[in-house]
């Protein structure tokens, strides 16, 4: 018997993570747009798909046009992740680039 009183388990190697993606969550959610807000406790990040615009009330000073965006998913991140996401995006947005060019961004 060990005097060690570490329990067994992972100590210094490496960790294999094991994403278990429940299959409502499986297809995922397509997203068209996104909008970040925050408070002192969270960032978070709705994510939205832009309806088909349709004619607005017909007021004088009013909109013309209305534009219905559809909520498909909130995700909520501690401050401290940030970063990492940020870092990540950044990351996977190079990769993706080197293999299949150049991504034009919206407006440009």
């Amino acid at each position: 018997m060990s005097d060690d009183p570490t329990p067994p388990g992972p100590h210094d190697g490496d960790i294999d993570v094991e994403v278990i993606v429940p299959d409502t969550l499986s297809a995922g959610v397509y997203a068209n747009g996104f909008t970040c807000w925050y408070n002192r406790t969270d960032f978070t990040v709705d994510f939205l798909v832009y309806l088909p615009a349709e004619p607005a009330g017909a007021g004088q000073h009013g909109p013309v046009m209305r534009q219905p965006v559809l909520l498909t998913a909130r995700v909520k991140f501690p401050p401290s992740l940030i970063f990492r996401l940020m870092r990540t995006l950044d990351q996977a947005m190079n990769s993706y680039e080197h293999q299949f060019g150049h991504i034009t961004s919206l407006g440009d």
